[in-house]
């Protein structure tokens, strides 16, 4: 957690502290560690951010095929029910206790790139926040903060040497208990086996701007399909037009990669809620092999945990906070006239059967609709495969090929008729393995 003393100005700038309907003092239990005291934000007189201009968002931001509709946040008291749920609470979930879990705090000290008269370096933005690129800096000594300098010497100039982070921050106030419950989410799961083996590095809840922090990672899985499919546009050839965009041996290695972190998430019983190409980080890992990137899912503002061991016990559980039409299922999309939107096991196995699909055509599914309206009308028809094969891209994903066979388990209109995240795992393991 940030001192004001020990702050960056860049940080400064961004902080958005407003008054904590709490006061006096919270005891805040971090996961498998010793109980630490967080002073309450009453404590802190509330400022106004000064105005400044953010950098320019990736190119791909402003020229997405779809835009997230921000839900107003509303925790509901539900019974969550349906064959589609059968995702249950891990014996870890039962010791750390959920409801009661605080977010892992971030204490170290970092700098926002960029300059308030260039604008800060963003990675990405949101439906509720903005992602900045960020570099952690040196600690400063306890004893040099205590001791008065002999000269007007800034503390605050210090040299970025440490790792980049990702700084995602609140677009607005009403984004803050939404990103403190995405950190409790990311410290829950980081408290788990081979975490970092699907889910993106996170280092902490940083209180002062109520701003998760966690591994720059730049290139997504949106910006790649996008790259691939200009150059399959730009180097057409007869000899791949049956391929997916991203060729087939990477495409098989994603889709696979992306099926066992869905079972992962799951078998710790997690809903993601906001499974998209942009929230799937891509991670070079092997240059010049197959497998080049390991995919990584991050935003986990929408997520869920179950609890207990059954998973249509009643519970407090977490409305959708922002929808993607062209990603949620056709029983998602209730939410858009009026009524709470949940998020489900079957709803994220459906997002990435239709992520899958942007990976293969390049382009989402729905692209060719003229007006929302109609995309909308097209996202409930739940004919996903049989709209992607209209595009142009569509011989990528003919019937009986490997994409179609790989995924349309996964995109049954149906949800009661959807595979699970484990039986789809199964089954695109032996399609793969023929």
């Amino acid at each position: 957690m940030h001192r004001p003393d020990r702050l960056t100005p860049s940080l400064q700038q961004l902080s958005l502290i407003s008054s904590s309907q709490n006061s006096g003092q919270r005891v805040v239990s971090i996961a498998l560690g010793t109980p630490v005291t967080e002073q309450s934000d009453d404590m802190t007189p509330p400022c106004t951010p000064p105005t400044y201009h953010v950098g320019k968002a990736p190119a791909d931001t402003n020229d997405r095929e779809s835009t997230a509709i921000p839900i107003p946040p509303k925790l509901a008291n539900k019974d969550v029910q349906g064959n589609s749920e059968t995702t249950v609470a891990p014996t870890a979930g039962e010791t750390l206790a959920w409801a009661k879990l605080s977010p892992q705090l971030y204490t170290k000290n970092y700098q926002l790139s960029g300059s308030t008269s260039l604008g800060y370096d963003e990675l990405g933005h949101g439906a509720w926040s903005t992602v900045y690129r960020a570099t952690e800096t040196p600690e400063t000594p306890l004893s040099t903060l205590l001791t008065p300098p002999s000269s007007p010497v800034s503390l605050l100039a210090k040299p970025a040497t440490g790792r980049v982070l990702a700084i995602k921050t609140p677009s607005r106030k009403e984004a803050h208990d939404i990103l403190h419950h995405e950190a409790r989410i990311l410290t829950y799961l980081h408290c788990t086996r081979h975490t970092s083996d699907y889910v993106v590095p996170f280092h902490g809840y940083d209180a002062t701007s109520k701003s998760v922090v966690m591994d720059a990672i730049p290139w997504n899985l949106e910006a790649h399909a996008k790259s691939c499919l200009e150059n399959t546009r730009a180097n057409f050839s007869t000899r791949t037009m049956f391929d997916p965009v991203c060729e087939s041996q990477e495409w098989k290695s994603l889709a696979m990669k992306l099926i066992n972190g869905l079972v992962f998430l799951h078998s710790n019983g997690c809903i993601h809620g906001d499974i998209k190409p942009s929230n799937i980080l891509l991670h070079r890992s092997e240059k010049g092999s197959s497998a080049a990137y390991t995919p990584l899912y991050c935003d986990f503002s929408s997520s869920r945990i179950l609890n207990g061991s059954n998973a249509s016990n009643t519970a407090q559980v977490q409305q959708v906070t922002a929808l993607t039409p062209d990603y949620a299922s056709p029983e998602l999309l209730t939410s858009l006239h009026g009524t709470a939107a949940i998020a489900t096991a079957a709803a994220d196995v459906y997002a990435l059967g239709v992520t899958l699909v942007v990976a293969a055509i390049g382009e989402s599914p729905f692209a060719g609709a003229s007006m929302e309206a109609m995309k909308l009308s097209m996202v409930r028809e739940g004919k996903v495969l049989e709209f992607a094969r209209q595009a142009d891209q569509g011989t990528r994903i003919m019937k009986g090929k490997i994409v179609d066979r790989c995924l349309k388990d996964a995109l049954e209109k149906d949800m009661e008729k959807r595979v699970t995240a484990k039986q789809w795992q199964a089954s695109v393991n032996t399609i793969l393995e023929a």
